[in-house]
């Protein structure tokens, strides 16, 4: 199996702690360094989406995990997808839902972080448009619940900061601070959770 933006290699540990034979890409050296100590028998690649350093039909499945709609070319990364798995392979992929059904990507949006203007939600989806244009055939689809928690406010300051976004830096405005913007899913515990739902796609039908 190959898995698109494998990051550090957790799902490729998953996967090879089941007998697949892992391999994975990432544009960031980091990452790639990451996956190769995380699962040392792994083929770990620093490489694009778009441009695959793996021959056609080299696997049974490819698997992507909120990493297709980061693609500079989701739908160009796609078809390499298509290139690289058997013709009676699968794909799968997986990343979060609509924003409307995304209370974390909501509450990013609300502090102005998330890549989008505050309280503006992006229109469209790049891996639906991409999967709707790709010679790709959707075997299923679906959603599941998969909801965030933080156990106190340190705990939220970390996530931000692993999600890029800076709390101090952040000006939502005169006396409102990010931990004050997080009150509708803080829990009478002090933690906080925010409900979400990711979207998945099975993809076949390569030729």
């Amino acid at each position: 199996m190959l898995d698109l933006g494998c990051g550090d290699g957790a799902f490729c540990a998953f996967a090879a702690d089941r007998d697949a034979i892992v391999h994975g890409v990432d544009a960031e050296p980091d990452a790639v360094a990451a996956a190769l100590e995380r699962v040392p028998g792994g083929d770990f690649r620093l490489a694009m989406m778009e441009s695959l350093p793996w021959v056609d039909a080299s696997f049974d499945v490819v698997t992507s995990f909120n990493a297709l709609q980061y693609a500079l070319d989701p739908e160009e990364a796609l078809i390499e997808a298509a290139r690289v798995v058997r013709t009676d392979g699968q794909i799968a992929v997986c990343k979060w839902g609509p924003p409307s059904q995304n209370e974390f990507f909501a509450f990013l949006t609300s502090i102005g972080a998330g890549g989008v203007g505050r309280g503006r939600l992006p229109v469209g989806d790049p891996v639906e448009d991409a999967i709707r244009s790709a010679p790709v055939e959707v075997l299923s689809t679906g959603e599941v619940s998969a909801p965030i928690e933080m156990v106190d406010d340190a705990a939220l300051q970390k996530s931000l900061s692993r999600a890029g976004v800076a709390p101090d830096a952040v000006r939502i405005g005169p006396g409102i601070s990010v931990i004050g913007a997080a009150a509708p899913y803080r829990r009478p515990d002090g933690g906080y959770r925010f409900e979400n739902r990711l979207r998945y796609w099975l993809l076949g039908g390569f030729r």
